[in-house]
């Protein structure tokens, strides 16, 4: 990795609180920016106990000039309790409704691709989920390489409620609603997801044999995409989202 791509490791990794970074002169490839998040994940020392998924709707991956999602990671310390609190740190954060699913065991080494089958039998849980996303960058219009590199904006995960023990494929196309407060609801769908969130996690099984050479974990969870796009949000806010008009999670914003 060049000196530059190595400064940009640095400060993301110093990021703290709401504190914020320059974009940089000189954007990594996206091979850098996959390896600056990864360097930025390993200065923690803590394991990756969230996968998240972004760009799974035809229109961001347009937006970002790619035909394919991209992949963040965040630890056990990232994952909130449904019902807590999260803090408002700015300048600009966003909720989104997620589907979220939970891996009771580790995923078999094989050369053959992962199918849903696969993922499936790895299954311990399907959850709802409310992503909060931040840039640690000083703007949130970011290129692909930078949206990467800043761990797709990852912030944190409100893990909800249960949903179901194992996949069903009424989870491929069900409503989602996200509610700030007593706003106009945005109305979402799991459809959206790469049309079936399931693929979404075969989608990054494979991804990550193939591009790390890993592999998905029992007890990891997948944030599968956004339902409903991204709901910008403020200190005093409630959050909810519900999954066929029953509540999934919510989150109460606290100021910093």
């Amino acid at each position: 990795m060049q000196g530059d791509k190595r400064d940009l490791m640095r400060e993301l990794s110093a990021v703290k609180g709401g504190n914020v970074i320059a974009l940089p002169g000189d954007n990594p490839s996206l091979e850098e920016a996959y390896a600056i998040q990864r360097d930025v994940a390993g200065r923690s020392d803590m394991p990756v106990m969230l996968w998240k998924l972004g760009l799974t709707g035809e229109g961001a991956q347009t937006a970002f000039g790619t035909d394919q999602p991209v992949v963040g990671r965040l630890p056990a310390s990232a994952i909130f309790a449904h019902g807590s609190a999260v803090t408002y740190f700015g300048p600009a954060m966003y909720a989104e409704g997620e589907l979220v699913v939970e891996l009771a065991r580790d995923l078999p080494e094989q050369d053959a691709p992962y199918t849903r089958s696969d993922i499936c039998d790895a299954i311990g849980g399907i959850y709802a989920g409310i992503e909060i996303v931040r840039s640690r960058f000083a703007s949130d219009d970011l290129p692909l390489s930078l949206l990467v590199a800043d761990n797709v904006m990852g912030h944190c995960l409100v893990w909800g409620r249960k949903l179901a023990d194992e996949w069903d494929d009424k989870f491929a196309d069900m409503q989602v609603t996200l509610t700030l407060n007593t706003d106009d609801p945005v109305e979402g769908s799991t459809r959206l997801v790469l049309g079936n969130p399931l693929d979404a996690v075969v989608w990054l099984a494979n991804w990550l044999r193939d591009t790390e050479g890993g592999r998905l974990r029992a007890e990891q969870l997948i944030a599968t995409g956004s339902c409903t796009g991204a709901a910008p949000f403020h200190a005093g806010d409630i959050i909810r989202v519900d999954f066929d008009d029953a509540e999934g999670a919510r989150v109460l914003v606290e100021r910093a």
